[in-house]
């Protein structure tokens, strides 16, 4: 079981919020004001054609991306 987590600031009053490293990808609540947290990533998501604009589009924050191909 791993104890590790993360700070997430809330978008709408900049409390911190402890996340779990095992809810990546989920939205929280914040504990203060009970808006919905953007949801956490901490390792790399591997997208295709068919669902990369979907998710970049709809993702809150800054995004990093890295393309390859296999030639």
């Amino acid at each position: 079981m791993s104890m590790t987590s993360y700070i997430i600031k809330c978008p709408s009053c900049g409390t911190g919020n402890s996340i779990p490293a095992e809810k990546e990808g989920l939205r929280g609540l914040c504990g203060n004001c009970k808006a919905i947290l953007p949801p956490l990533y901490c390792h790399p998501q591997q997208l295709s054609e068919h669902n990369f604009d979907s998710f970049v589009s709809s993702y809150p924050g800054p995004v990093l991306v890295e393309f390859w191909v296999p030639w």
